[in-house]
């Protein structure tokens, strides 16, 4: 069949008609179609390899469109992306076949796929779509027949042997078995698709949000996001981190336009949900005692701060009250966020005799501010005490008396009320600025107590 252009002489064929209405209908902008000087429009392949080369050399995301017509339904033939003029299959990364069983298919790493089953016929030109991504080694088959556009397959693997290939630069093609003939071979952007959508997000008050898309097509590749509609100024990259957000944004909608020269695409809308913030801080315990706690001496507790709110607080200062008492730990200035913990040492080192009470005082930005910790103690004498030790009597013994006095030589007062079998003896009534004298007696197997052993004498302190 033939069809006359209006106010030509020339005519074409239908096939190439159809052809060139299918491209001018779905390239995108800025499509190079190979040279003709070097590439003719059509090149028949049989029985040896063909190649034609690219415009530039491709490096990262990119459309490759042509149509090939199978001499019959039988052939295998092989056509797809190399880099350098390709002379064996395993030179090619992305490939479409005409397989010998009457359908088409396309590699996937190491063996041929196909989403579902395509048959070609005899004589039929068939538009093929090649979406390449060389960064992440795989791409996206399609295969228009009779008008449709039917997916061979998606995110499909280079062949095994280009796995690692960095940039592609040709076009080549093989029939082993029959012949087809290939045009209209051209090179576009890839429009944007998005892989990854915005995700809605929760934030408390007083805290920011941050949302992602990711996507794949030609770069350079164009972003900005909107919020309920509108522009973001300045919003321009696949990641938009919002400002510090109010309870009045809640139930804003985010989204974000990706665009390049091939096309543009608008992601779902994500909703930001703002609650209301929480700033409590609790303390492990609201009252200390330290009980009895020696003159000069000192005991020390720890107090746990817990953040129990949904919002960082922050602790201005901790102040002490109270006469022996005092508090450390460094938490002054410090940021708590929620569920995070720091802990007060309080410390009471009494100076006289007594009881005292005090408190703590933990003062932060948080609604309970400040929180408050009695503290209780008494101070106390210090006690002492008298460690004895002497040798066994070599005489057999029931056991030891021990006597003390406060004047040297006596009287004595025996201190244990029944003989003990121990050769050693713990005196804790002694007190200070006293000194004590200390004997020991034996008492025998027939109760006969022993004679004064040599006096020993202590200043108690």
């Amino acid at each position: 069949m033939r069809t006359a252009a209006k106010s030509r002489t020339r005519t074409l064929n239908l096939a190439a008609i159809t052809a060139l209405v299918f491209l001018i209908g779905t390239v995108a902008p800025n499509v190079s179609a190979v040279p003709s000087a070097t590439n003719p429009a059509c090149m028949a392949s049989k029985g040896t390899w063909i190649n034609s080369s690219l415009p530039q050399v491709e490096t990262g995301t990119f459309r490759l469109a042509f149509d090939a017509t199978p001499s019959s339904t039988g052939i295998d033939g092989t056509a797809g992306l190399s880099s350098g003029p390709a002379s064996g299959y395993t030179n090619l990364a992305a490939i479409v076949r005409f397989n010998s069983t009457g359908t088409i298919d396309a590699r996937n790493g190491a063996g041929y796929t196909a989403a579902s089953a395509i048959a070609y016929t005899a004589g039929t030109a068939y538009h093929f779509i090649l979406d390449v991504n060389i960064t992440a080694h795989t791409y996206n088959a399609y295969v228009v027949v009779s008008g449709t556009q039917r997916t061979i397959g998606l995110q499909l693997a280079f062949r095994s042997e280009q796995a690692a290939v960095s940039s592609l630069n040709n076009f080549g093609a093989v029939t082993a078995v029959g012949s087809q003939t290939i045009c209209n071979i051209a090179v576009s952007a890839v429009a944007p698709v998005i892989t990854t959508q915005p995700v809605s997000q929760t934030v408390t008050a007083g805290q920011t949000a941050t949302f992602t898309v990711a996507g794949t097509g030609t770069a350079p590749m164009n972003y900005q996001w909107q919020k309920n509609g509108a522009a973001i100024s300045g919003a321009t990259s696949s990641t938009y981190q919002t400002p510090v957000t109010a309870a009045s944004d809640s139930g804003s909608q985010f989204t974000v336009v990706m665009s390049n020269a091939a096309g543009t695409v608008t992601s779902n809308s994500a909703t930001l949900t703002v609650g209301a913030a929480t700033l409590l801080l609790n303390a492990s315990a609201t009252q200390v005692s330290f009980g009895n706690v020696n003159v000069s001496g000192s005991s020390t507790q720890n107090v746990t701060l817990t953040n129990v709110g949904n919002f960082n607080v922050t602790i201005s200062t901790v102040t002490v009250s109270g006469a022996g008492f005092n508090a450390g730990g460094g938490v002054t200035g410090l940021i708590l966020s929620p569920g995070q913990t720091a802990s007060v040492s309080v410390t009471f080192a009494p100076a006289v005799v007594g009881s005292a009470t005090g408190s703590v005082k933990v003062t932060s930005n948080a609604s309970n501010s400040p929180a408050t910790i009695t503290l209780t103690g008494t101070g106390v004498a210090q006690a002492h005490s008298v460690n004895l030790s002497w040798a066994s009597s070599a005489s057999s013994v029931i056991g030891y008396n021990v006597y003390s006095s406060k004047v040297s030589g006596g009287p004595y007062v025996k201190l244990n009320s029944t003989p003990t079998t121990a050769t050693t003896y713990a005196d804790s009534l002694v007190q200070s600025a006293q000194t004590y004298y200390f004997v020991v007696t034996a008492m025998g197997s027939n109760n006969v107590e022993s004679g004064f052993s040599s006096e020993v004498s202590v200043l108690i302190p």
